[in-house]
């Protein structure tokens, strides 16, 4: 795995199914922030949907880059969002924008992702939508 790898990946959570193809069919995830957890990539490709759902926001990734080798590392990522419903972390987001940085820790089995615990700088998405200052 390198940064390429890594810039693919992140491209891909415009296509479910292709994202998915990167993953272990056990894969499990985690969102530390949220304490949220999904086991299954079946599991793990509704979540993905649930929160890229264009009805509630447009969300793009980026990936900066990725440290690590074909067992594990971690991707250091830009997530930027255009909320047009709903509330992330509580707050009312409709029709405000976000962008934080962010990294993926990964452990991969047979060239595939098996595990994935995600790390977002909350403290930024609240400042831009007016919860803190």
């Amino acid at each position: 795995m390198n940064t390429a790898w890594a810039k693919e990946w992140a491209a891909n959570f415009a296509n479910l199914d292709k994202l998915m193809d990167m993953y272990a069919d056990d894969a499990q995830f985690e969102d530390v922030i949220i304490a949220h957890k999904e086991s299954g990539k079946a599991e793990i490709k509704k979540f993905f949907a649930a929160a890229g759902n264009p009805a509630y926001a447009e969300n793009t990734f980026a990936a900066v880059g990725y440290s690590g080798n074909a067992d594990g590392g971690a991707v250091e990522w830009i997530w930027q969002a255009k909320h047009a419903a709903g509330k992330i972390l509580g707050v009312p987001a409709k029709g405000k924008e976000t962008s934080t940085r962010g990294v993926s820790v990964l452990t991969f089995k047979n060239g595939k992702i098996a595990t994935q615990h995600d790390y977002w700088v909350a403290a930024a998405v609240l400042r831009q939508l007016g919860a803190i200052k």
